[in-house]
Order: C-alpha cells, then structure tokens, then sequence
C-alpha cells in the first residue's frame, strides 16, 4: 500500500463510515474534520452538538485531527482525492497553515452576512484578518497565560526581562510549544513584542529584531519545544516543566477535567495584549459548491447562545466578549451543566476573570505574516535548540 492510499485508509477508519462515492449535493449531511490543539477538546465540540435536544444538524460524519495534519497530510489528501469530507473546523494556528499553503476554498459571501452580525468585536477583527477562506465562529480571550503550580513557583514573571531571568536561573524548567505547530506557541511568540516594545509587533519580517533576539536567547535555557500544545499541557502536569504558557481555555478545561495539577495557577503577563482564541470553518479547494450550503446551518447553531454558552462554560471556546466572562447562574444543583459551571468557576478565580476583562486585545498576525513568523521561527530558533549549552 502506497504512503497516500494508506494516508486515505486512515482517514476513512477515523470517521463515522461515509458514502465516499457520493460528495455532492445528494449527500444529506456534512463530513466533518475538527482539528483543534487537542483531540479531547475537539471531541467536546460535537459531544455537544449531538447532545442538544430537539436540533438536527448537517453533521453526518466526524473525524478527528490535530492542528499539524492541516500543514502536511492534508496537501496529500487533497492531490490525492477525492476528499472524503466536506469541511474543517480548526483555530488559528490550523488555519494559517492551510492559508500558506492555498488550500482553502473562498467561502461564499451569504455566509458572512448572516454569521459576522453575530460575533463579538473581538471575533469581528478576527474574521477581517483572516478574509474570505474561513469563517470565525467563536473568538475569546486567549493567551498567553503562563502555568506555574502555588507549591512549586508561587508567582510567576510578569514582564519578558523576569522570564529570561527565570529561565537562566532555572534551566531546562521553562518550554513552550513549536509556534509552527502550536497555537501555544504562535500566541506567545506574537506576544513578544508588545511586551518587547518592537517596532512593528504585527510585521515579524521587519519589525521584530528584539523579539527574534530575545527569543534565540531565552531558548539556551529552554527544556525543549514541544510540537503541540497537548504535549506541553502533559509535561507540564507531569512535573517535566514549573512555567509554559498556553491559551486560557486549556487552562480552564484542564482544571475543570482534572488534568492539571490541582495547585495549577493561571497569570498573564503585565504588559501584554492578549491575543485572541478563535473557531475557524474552513473548507479545502476541490469540495464541490453545492455543499457549501451546508455550512450555514452549522454555522449558525455554533454561534448561537446556547452552544457559546456551553463551549465556554467547558472552558472551550469562550464565545463572549471580556465584560461577560462570568457563566450565568440559572443552572440547577444535580445536573451536569451545574457540575461544569462550578469547576469552570473554580478555575477562573475572581483575580483572573478581572485581570481578563481589562486587558487590551491584540490583533492577530494576518495568515501571511504569520507562515513568515512560522518559517523564520522554525529557521532562527528552533533549528539552533541544543546548539549552546
């Protein structure tokens, strides 16, 4: 069996079985991929679709993903063909992956009018940033957010001088994932030079010499650099590292999920925007445009109310902007809603719910000056992991 027909067997042993020969506008349902930056994650997004009472949705088949398939064996499966799924529910990192490589369709243009309307102004940035090849449907407060434990480091820096201080003090204590592979990592990377105070923080090609500099030096003392966020949440809650940054809602879900350590502390640094936290659908070139309708039904239950409010009450996809962070109270003791709402609120303590809902909001890269920031990371940074002791 050749590499892309075997690629095309597990991709077709990893969904609900598909009517492959028919993709067209005969098929009733959608075929979905999720690849977020944690398989767990992406299952809670369609446990709770197929758990609302009383909606049907285009969703026939699922399949599950992380973010680096998108900028590797999805190439494949496209040159390969036929697709065998419709459309691909991701964040940004995932995304701007595929942007690089031109591999999403244009989307079309009834599909913005009626789902931008619903976003936040945070999530309406997003979608102009990223144009017509994907659609946002969810944007929050995202990161970067640095985990340290109460009982091992009990404050974390708070400016970009105390973590380099941090981490020639500490070696080999402090990792953050592969920006390439990680929106982890792209949100902390893009953080940098606001904190740094660079010339242009939004052009990594001409306006980022502190940051470039500050990060080939902050990795002599890096652990290493992980290839996903998942990767860097499990070596942190294994005791490998005391200080990673990730996005807030791995924090808020892993709380809630028992996944970190309990004495697990979320801080942000002082001085730094947060960068937003978004769900993109995206559809790969090739899907026939009689499927595009599809979407619209999907789109529109996602960005309703209710699954904003569940997706953030998991600590998933905080739909709302800033001002309504809190979950709304109206839940009942004894059902599973009540049980999420009090380990989410657990989690987000009053500290850190205030410190969110004042901070400024960055703008994210656009997807060009983002694979840039990938390419010249990957070529600066992390080709030279390991070069001094």
């Amino acid at each position: 069996m050749n590499r892309l027909s075997r690629r095309s067997f597990l991709a077709a042993s990893c969904a609900i079985p598909v009517q492959a020969q028919d993709r067209t506008g005969s098929s009733p349902g959608l075929a979905l991929v999720i690849a977020p930056e944690n398989i767990r994650l992406g299952q809670t997004v369609i446990d709770d679709i197929q758990l609302q009472q009383g909606i049907r949705l285009p969703v026939e088949t699922v399949r599950h993903e992380m973010v680096p398939w998108i900028g590797s064996d999805l190439a494949e499966e496209m040159l390969a063909g036929p697709l065998l799924f419709d459309a691909v529910l991701t964040n940004v990192a995932g995304f701007a992956l595929g942007a690089a490589q031109d591999l999403w369709e244009t989307l079309p243009a009834a599909l913005f009018e009626t789902s931008t309307p619903l976003l936040t102004p945070t999530g309406q940035m997003v979608q102009a940033n990223i144009g017509i090849g994907g659609l946002v449907i969810g944007t929050a407060p995202g990161g970067p957010v640095l985990l340290h434990r109460r009982s091992v480091l009990p404050s974390a820096p708070r400016s970009a001088a105390d973590l380099l201080e941090y981490a020639r003090q500490n070696p080999r204590r402090f990792q953050y994932a592969r920006p390439g592979q990680s929106r982890f990592g792209q949100a902390f990377v893009a953080a940098m030079p606001f904190l740094l105070r660079d010339r242009a923080p939004l052009d990594p090609q001409n306006g980022w010499n502190r940051t470039w500099e500050y990060l080939l030096e902050l990795g002599r003392f890096a652990n290493y650099y992980p290839s996903s966020g998942q990767a860097v949440a499990e070596e942190f809650a294994e005791g490998g590292v005391d200080l990673c940054p990730v996005m807030l809602p791995a924090y808020l879900f892993g709380m809630a999920g028992g996944f970190l350590p309990p004495d697990t502390l979320c801080s942000l640094f002082d001085d730094a925007p947060l960068v937003p936290n978004s769900l993109i659908l995206a559809v790969p070139r090739g899907v026939p445009a009689e499927r595009l309708p599809l979407l619209s039904p999907l789109a529109s239950y996602l960005l309703g109310p209710g699954a904003q409010r569940q997706l953030f009450g998991r600590g998933l996809i905080p739909g709302g902007p800033a001002r309504d962070i809190a979950p709304a109270t109206a839940t009942q003791p004894g059902t599973s809603q009540f049980d999420a709402d009090r380990l989410w609120m657990t989690a987000m303590t009053p500290e850190l719910a205030a410190a969110l809902t004042g901070r400024e909001t960055a703008p994210p890269l656009n997807p060009y000056a983002q694979a840039y920031m990938i390419r010249a990371w990957d070529g600066r940074i992390g080709a030279r992991y390991g070069e001094v002791p």
